[in-house]
């Protein structure tokens, strides 16, 4: 047995290469009997359950706003003319099934090339008197980005995109008094 007085240089070291081992060991035993290896990944529509609406489904295997992404690809590889009317519906067939970021960039894509509907979609999902979080991929609404879709719209003649103009201005009006900072700056675009 050794003797406490002794200097330590004499005790027995334990090799480095030990210790590298030990751990190795420790994560091979972790990776085969730890962690989730014995659930199988579904390619089905994962079921929607209202009660884990807006959490984060980790089983699916395209990230958000890739299918949209791949679509536009294969359109712009096509040509023009775009089949808008078709993008549009594709577009609200994600909005039903809540893939907004797919949705989304549908709806902008035909908005962008002239899409009266989608122009109205990307109006509506901006804007502060009818925005709904659970129907947008915004977070808040921006009465600006809303009112420029409008007056596209309405340039194109459309009655609906007027009187939408007319209760987005009230709104200002109204919130502009209360303080709000972002009323104030669509009333001085809007006069």
């Amino acid at each position: 047995m050794p003797d406490l007085t002794e200097p330590s240089s004499s005790r027995k070291k334990r090799n480095p290469l030990f210790w590298v081992i030990l751990v190795v060991i420790g994560l091979i035993v972790f990776i085969v009997f730890g962690g989730d290896r014995g659930k199988t990944i579904s390619r089905d529509k994962p079921k929607v359950d209202s009660q884990f609406v807006g959490e984060i489904d980790r089983n699916l295997l395209v990230p958000p706003g890739l299918r949209a992404r791949e679509l536009i690809e294969q359109l712009r590889a096509k040509g023009q003319p775009f089949p808008l009317d078709k993008i549009y519906e594709k577009a609200n067939e994600y909005a039903q099934e809540g893939s907004l970021a797919d949705a989304h960039l549908l709806f902008f894509f035909s908005a962008r090339e002239g899409h009266v509907a989608a122009m109205m979609t990307m109006a509506e999902m901006s804007d502060p008197t009818r925005f709904r979080a659970q129907d947008s991929l915004l977070d808040h609404p921006d009465a600006l980005e809303s009112y420029r879709w409008y007056q596209k719209v309405a340039a194109l003649g459309d009655p609906v995109a007027d009187d939408r103009i007319r209760i987005l201005r009230e709104w200002a009006v109204q919130e502009s008094e209360q303080g709000d900072a972002y009323a104030r700056q669509l009333l001085q675009v809007v006069e």
